[in-house]
């Protein structure tokens, strides 16, 4: 995700899980995003990304079993997330590691 000043970088954010496995699938990588307590998929939008979306409006069909593991492993990192948070937030309470 790079930008530059003359063409900043776009992104695609979303709080769907299954548009984000479907992504997934088809390749794009999503970077995770604490938003007020929400984890938001964001992904580097582009002209093929954008194509993608459009299948999955159009009901593209996809191995259910392979979406379901692309769901989970989403949901993983998020549950991964808000345990390194709440970690690091009854650390500073207590002051003592967990």
């Amino acid at each position: 995700m790079r930008k530059t000043k003359e063409q900043p970088e776009k992104a695609y954010s979303t709080l769907d899980a299954y548009q984000a496995g479907f992504l997934t699938l088809k390749g794009f990588i999503p970077k995770l995003v604490d938003q007020n307590g929400k984890i938001v998929f964001v992904f580097a939008q582009s002209d093929e990304l954008l194509k993608e979306l459009t299948a999955y409006s159009s009901g593209a069909l996809v191995d259910a079993s392979r979406l379901a593991f692309a769901i989970k492993t989403l949901k993983s990192q998020i549950h991964g997330m808000r345990t390194k948070k709440d970690d690091y937030h009854s650390y500073n309470r207590t002051g003592n590691a967990i």
